[in-house]
């Protein structure tokens, strides 16, 4: 090998020693690369943080300028009001009804005579067909009851969900001892509040109303101020209350006037609580031990078609009484009579100035 050959080799041997520990090296960093973790991205980070499962309390507020890393608590919803069992009353005015009297058939005109007082009206048109001393306030006995039945509805919806229907309520001595038309209660009974409007409203049990005024009011004076008060909120200036069941109060019989049973009527036919047990014929009451038959003192219902309540009354002086309502194709009619000497002559009036609305 000449010189310069030799000279040659010495140049590139370092040469080719660099390069090789180069691609060594290279060789070293590329795999040491290739075993570090990639690095997140932002949303990566996010994302792993929302689905990680939470080992900790969830915050209930976040820091002033922090970011929350769980989500906030959703409170729970408020539970819902009690749905009301009376709806919104227009009250009763000398607009309310419009007056469209209509001469009676001859026979019906003769019968209407065996009345002191009454009133057709259709409740859809609010037009007034007959009256026989309609504004004229003439003892109601048990039609007191309408009332009465009226209030509890109201109580039970002031009452803020306090009160239901299926609120139980314990029999009082007091009212197992009030007479007349009655369930007998016992005091070593409990009976809901609806149990007692069927009662009341079905058969007209004096005690069975009595006892859902003093449970409401208190006291049964008590209740009686708020019916007699609510009366004349409702613009009816000539009800007279002493009671909740129309018993008379020594010599003192609760009053009324035709025309404001039948404005009352329309209010109560809006109130399916009242509704549902003015419209039945037969029941029961103490099922699950001796059961009572509840028969309803109404005897246009079944008899009449149509007829869906609402409420019968008798007393020596107030005599035979009816509020009686139906409903045929969509269209409503009250009848109210006052003071008949017999309760199948009171039937036979209603029912025929029933039918004669229907015609006109």
């Amino acid at each position: 090998m000449n010189s310069t050959a030799v000279k040659m080799l010495k140049i590139w041997i370092p040469v080719i020693v660099v390069v090789i520990h180069l691609m060594f090296f290279s060789f070293l960093l590329g795999k040491h690369q290739k075993s570090r973790p990639k690095e997140p991205t932002p949303t990566e980070v996010g994302t792993a943080v929302n689905n990680a499962p939470s080992t900790m309390e969830p915050s209930l507020a976040t820091p002033a300028g922090g970011d929350a890393d769980v989500s906030l608590p959703v409170p729970a919803p408020p539970p819902p009001a009690p749905k009301s069992l009376v709806p919104a009353i227009t009250p009763f005015s000398a607009s309310y009804f419009a007056n469209d009297i209509r001469p009676l058939p001859q026979q019906l005109g003769t019968l209407v005579q065996n009345c002191k007082g009454g009133i057709a009206i259709d409740l859809t048109s609010r037009k007034i067909h007959w009256e026989k001393a309609g504004t004229t306030a003439q003892p109601i006995a048990s039609i007191t009851k309408m009332m009465t039945v009226l209030e509890v509805a109201e109580f039970i919806d002031k009452s803020q969900g306090s009160l239901n229907l299926e609120t139980p309520v314990k029999v009082t001595a007091a009212a197992s001892k009030i007479g007349g038309r009655q369930v007998w209660l016992d005091p070593r009974e409990t009976f809901t509040i609806n149990e007692l409007l069927k009662c009341t409203l079905i058969r007209s049990a004096n005690d069975c109303a009595y006892l859902l005024a003093e449970f409401l009011g208190g006291s049964e004076q008590a209740f009686v101020q708020v019916m007699s008060s609510r009366a004349k909120e409702l613009g009816c200036q000539n009800f007279v209350f002493h009671n909740a069941h129309g018993l008379p109060t020594g010599n003192q019989e609760n009053m009324g006037t035709p025309l404001e049973i039948a404005y009352l009527s329309s209010i109560l036919l809006d109130i399916p609580a009242i509704t549902r047990w003015s419209s039945v014929r037969h029941d029961t009451i103490r099922e699950n031990t001796k059961p009572f038959n509840l028969d309803s003192t109404n005897h246009l219902l079944g008899t009449c078609p149509g007829v869906n309540g609402m409420k019968t009354g008798f007393t020596n002086k107030a005599g035979y009484c009816l509020c009686a309502t139906c409903e045929r194709n969509s269209r409503r009619v009250v009848v109210v009579i006052l003071g008949c000497e017999k309760g199948t002559i009171r039937d036979n009036i209603a029912r025929q100035l029933i039918d004669w609305v229907y015609t006109l």
